[in-house]
């Protein structure tokens, strides 16, 4: 079955778009859809905990579980004591508004459209998802509030939150060596290591960095593994890499660790057709969301990175 769509459907598609504008809100499952398909096109965002609130502020269960749940069944004499499975403790959250504003040109649109076999409602819709997740993740993990760029200062993300409280943390005036990284790996509790598969997330420059310092060896010591050129373990630990991360900072934890938080609504407004839409060839889209990113469990989390210096004078 052939799905390319005509120049003529398309034409038509589009047409009724612009003619009319669509401002549209998205509650529930209609959102939580945008939210994970939006996500799930980003490299990383998409393999971390995601919470949907159902208000500004609330909390969200810390990482981690009890051990040593399981009784002597005692028959009739079993009492229904009952044992709270999740460890004692929540996270707060808050959710800041954020929105994203573009103008997508006609012939991305209709390219997108014909080569995905979508419509061009789709078709806008995928590009406008790609985006968002593209700046949600770069936000999530540089976000700082107190920044004076207008981007970064929209909400604290998880670098500057590991910074002010991650259990282990380790500064200097360069990054740490590969064997100063895995022996760091070992002042996590027993019991926060047992709580997820731990990665070390970093930039490609900074996995680069690690790349060098095993090319440079005289003889590998066992403790980095080198895939095609590029470094997929450090002491026995997998390593994310991270778009848009900041470089010459490392974080180690588990994916569950690092908290997503949105809304439960998502607006979607496409402009009708003006003389700008026309003189640029292109749709102007809005998309406004609430987010919050949150670190659930701080003592199963390492941070590493560069002491910050000192202006002179």
């Amino acid at each position: 079955m052939n799905n390319v769509l005509s120049n003529e459907a398309l034409m038509k598609q589009m047409s009724a778009i612009q003619k009319a504008g669509n401002d549209v809100t998205l509650r529930d499952d209609n959102a939580r859809a945008f939210f994970l398909d939006a996500v799930a096109s980003a490299g990383t965002i998409g393999k971390l905990y995601t919470h949907f609130a159902k208000s500004g502020t609330g909390s969200l269960d810390k990482l981690g579980v009890k051990k040593r749940t399981l009784k002597l069944h005692q028959g009739i004499n079993t009492t229904d004591t009952g044992t709270d499975i999740k460890e004692e403790g929540t996270v707060p959250f808050t959710l800041v508004p954020v929105y994203m504003d573009t103008w997508i040109s006609n012939s991305n649109t209709f390219y997108t459209a014909r080569t995905r076999g979508q419509d061009v409602r789709q078709a806008l819709l995928s590009l406008m998802q790609q985006q968002f997740a593209a700046d949600l993740q770069d936000l999530a993990f540089n976000g700082d509030s107190a920044s004076t760029d207008a981007f970064v200062k929209l909400n604290d993300g998880y670098i500057k939150l590991a910074k002010a409280s991650a259990a282990v943390k380790v500064e200097g005036e360069a990054l740490p060596t590969i064997q100063e990284l895995t022996t760091a790996t070992a002042q996590i509790e027993p019991k926060y290591l047992r709580q997820g598969t731990f990665k070390f997330f970093m930039s490609q420059a900074t996995a680069t960095h690690y790349v060098v310092e095993l090319q440079n060896r005289n003889t590998p010591l066992g403790d980095a593994v080198l895939v095609d050129g590029a470094i997929r373990n450090i002491g026995g630990y997998g390593v994310e890499v991270v778009e848009s991360m900041a470089n010459d900072v490392i974080l180690f934890t588990p994916y569950e660790n690092l908290a997503v938080v949105s809304g439960l609504s998502v607006t979607l407004t496409t402009a009708a057709q003006d003389s700008r839409a026309v003189a640029k060839q292109a749709t102007y889209h809005f998309m406004l969301d609430d987010v919050d990113f949150v670190i659930r469990e701080p003592k199963a989390l390492g941070y590493f990175g560069l002491t910050e210096q000192a202006p002179e004078g």
